[in-house]
């Protein structure tokens, strides 16, 4: 019964350890999502694309049930 309870205390220890090693690795790098802008190329008179129009399949008039 014992090396029941010390092998879950040994494997949660390793749980934290890994989550806090996850947490100061992913804190210490710089991410530049935030500095970000957009930029958009569109040429002065052009039209924005239009959506497609697909046709569904019919489905004999009934509705799903």
């Amino acid at each position: 019964m014992k090396w029941l309870l010390a092998s879950i205390a040994i494997a949660l220890a390793a749980v934290v350890a890994a989550n806090a090693l996850l947490l100061v690795y992913g804190g210490t790098r710089n991410d530049p999502v935030g500095r970000l802008s957009p930029i958009a190329k569109i040429r002065p008179g052009s039209q924005p694309p239009s959506p497609r129009v697909t046709d569904t399949p019919s489905h004999g008039g009934r509705e799903d049930d």
